[in-house]
């Protein structure tokens, strides 16, 4: 009996010096050093930050396509520029069905804006009545007229309050929905002089998704250092068309803060006059109005000849 209470007596000193060592004693003993823990290594190592090379672009390509083509816009927004574009449509055996070309110039902000687009072609698509062959556009950042002509010769005003937010061409039409698709993993990115300037090739290739309804398209585009894209080329497959095999669009920026203001053309005052203004070339009215006239001059297009110019329907707009 003696044995077994010596044994219990044990037990419950360890037991309390055990509490002692947790809870921390204020006993005279020495007191337990600190243990520091050591760090482990990791079999993953640190991955090194891809330098940013323009807005939205990296040394592994287009990162956000958003970014840069607002810094593109940003950089056009308050300076004078020239935009060229050409658009060319090919059957699968290699000739030309469809073409237009675009001219847009921009004097400084606050200035006007003058865009030209003329198309021609033998694809038949929609009606030639329907599409016109000749669209102007002109903007002072107040409002914004076209004028559209079609090949029977008839030509159509329409009038809106243009947005002073975001300058007419300054972002490319089309361009940051066209760029959108592209991403690192789809793109490359290789640095060229020119003169003494520092660019960017990019090049990008995706295929088509039928899933997503996405046509197979490849890029080739030169940007510098602060996002200004100074041109591209776009190359598109589009689907479920049996004689378009390719759309190849080119655009241009140039003379960029050295484009002198464009003329006010004279048709402004007719447009003018027989038009009623909508809120914003983005969200027209329902109530809004246009007015159609027919022009007694000869039509820009032979009236025998197949032509198709609202690209927006071919998804070729630029």
């Amino acid at each position: 009996m003696q044995r077994a209470v010596g044994t219990v007596l044990v037990v419950v000193l360890i037991v309390l010096a055990g509490c002692s060592g947790v809870f921390g004693g204020d006993g005279g003993g020495e007191s337990t050093p600190t243990v520091t823990p050591m760090t482990v290594p990791t079999d993953e190592p640190t991955p090194t930050p891809v330098p940013q090379l323009a807005p939205g672009l990296t040394g592994q390509g287009i990162e956000n396509a958003s970014a840069l083509v607002a810094a593109h816009s940003s950089f056009l927004q308050n300076r004078s520029f020239t935009t060229r574009t050409n658009v060319t449509g090919l059957a699968t055996n290699g000739s030309v069905v469809i073409q237009r070309t675009d001219t847009l110039r921009a004097g400084p902000r606050g200035e006007g804006v003058y865009s030209v687009s003329v198309t021609n072609g033998s694809y038949r698509y929609v009606s030639p009545e329907t599409v016109p062959v000749r669209t102007a556009i002109w903007t002072n950042g107040e409002r914004l007229l076209l004028n559209r002509t079609y090949a029977n010769g008839t030509t159509t005003y329409e009038r809106y309050r243009d947005s002073t937010e975001e300058r007419y061409g300054a972002a490319g039409a089309g361009l940051r929905y066209r760029l959108e698709p592209f991403d690192t993993t789809t793109t490359s990115v290789t640095e060229r002089d020119r003169n003494g300037t520092t660019l960017y090739l990019v090049r990008g290739k995706i295929r088509s998704n039928q899933t997503f309804g996405r046509e197979s398209m490849s890029l080739r585009m030169l940007v510098d250092p602060q996002g200004v894209i100074h041109s591209y080329r776009i190359v598109q497959q589009p689907q479920n068309s049996e004689n378009l095999s390719r759309v190849v669009s080119t655009t241009r920026f140039s003379s960029i803060g050295a484009t002198d203001t464009p003329t006010r053309p004279s048709w402004i005052n007719e447009a003018t006059n027989r038009t009623t203004p909508v809120p914003n070339r983005l969200s027209p009215s329902p109530n809004a109005t246009t007015t159609t006239a027919t022009t007694t001059s000869e039509p820009t297009a032979n009236r025998n000849t197949t032509t198709a110019g609202d690209v927006t329907t071919l998804n070729i707009s630029s």
